[in-house]
């Protein structure tokens, strides 16, 4: 009897620590699997803001030239196209634009990752005394499949572009005007009526010199030879334009390629141009890849 007994105690004490170890090794595995996350999973954060597709260049270097070098560093891609008459002043950005020219300042085209949707911010300051003449091609904008400028008409349907003119329809060369000056959108896309670059009509609030403005420019890509593309252009949290439009009629030129960072007078007649140097000056840039 007392055999039985002690058998049939050892028995429960095995089953009593089988079940445990069973209870144990089922909480073990369930913890575990919570906490897992695969490595194909894990998004790498980039180097400014977590998202890998998303950047913010504030130009926090020493003052003197600001070099190719430099800039494809803090942009994060290839800089296209010939850079040129660019400084750091106080962690600002600034180019020059020569006296007596056109299409002379910095005009160049940040190489960045293909995508079908993108949005960018910036803050941009004409200098102190800055002639605005008639006007000009201003900040950072984007590039769709090729990309039209210099009054090619994209009509073509194989890209188009989106940047920021600031304008005045009385200052010229040799009539130098202190008001009247404005932002405008300037489009190149599938439809646009003339050769040169649409504004739709839209103009900012008037602008000042020695001031600086934060302007948000966004883009879409349409699919096919639809109109479901879209482009949308803020001045200090204010709505300039939002227009829905093809840029393309073929999808393998319908991806945004570059962002365009084009800073000059014109035009392509003199009363464009400036008998004096002209400053702008440019700080914390972000863009933002929304799509593939």
């Amino acid at each position: 009897m007392i055999k039985l007994m002690k058998k049939s105690k050892r028995n429960r004490l095995w089953t009593i620590g089988l079940v445990f170890s069973v209870i144990s090794t089922g909480c073990s595995k369930e913890n575990t699997s919570s906490v897992f996350v695969p490595d194909h999973d894990i998004k790498k954060p980039s180097e400014n803001t977590g998202n890998p597709d998303s950047r913010t260049v504030d130009f926090n270097r020493p003052d003197g030239v600001y070099t190719k070098e430099q800039a494809t560093m803090d942009f994060g891609a290839d800089v296209v196209m010939t850079w040129q008459n660019m400084d750091v002043i106080s962690n600002r950005a600034r180019v020059r634009l020569p006296a007596n020219t056109l299409s002379q300042g910095n005009i160049v085209n940040i190489d960045v990752a293909d995508g079908t949707e993108y949005e960018l911010s910036f803050k941009v300051r004409f200098g102190e005394g800055f002639d605005w003449s008639r006007g000009g091609k201003v900040g950072f904008g984007f590039h769709i499949g090729n990309g039209y400028t210099g009054c090619n008409k994209a009509d073509n349907g194989l890209g188009g572009t989106a940047r920021l003119m600031w304008y005045n329809p009385t200052g010229t060369k040799t009539n130098k005007v202190t008001t009247g000056t404005y932002f405008r959108p300037y489009v190149y896309y599938r439809d646009m009526p003339e050769n040169c670059g649409n504004s739709f009509g839209r103009q900012s609030k008037q602008l000042a010199t020695d001031t600086w403005y934060t302007v948000k420019i966004k883009v879409k890509s349409n699919t096919g030879s639809n109109t479901d593309g879209m482009v949308s252009y803020e001045v200090d949290g204010e709505n300039l334009l939002t227009q829905n439009l093809r840029w393309t009629t073929n999808d393998n030129y319908g991806k945004i390629k570059y962002i365009t960072f084009h800073s000059f007078r014109g035009g392509s007649q003199e009363y464009w141009q400036s008998a004096t140097d002209g400053y702008i000056y440019y700080d914390d840039l972000v863009y933002t890849r929304i799509a593939k």
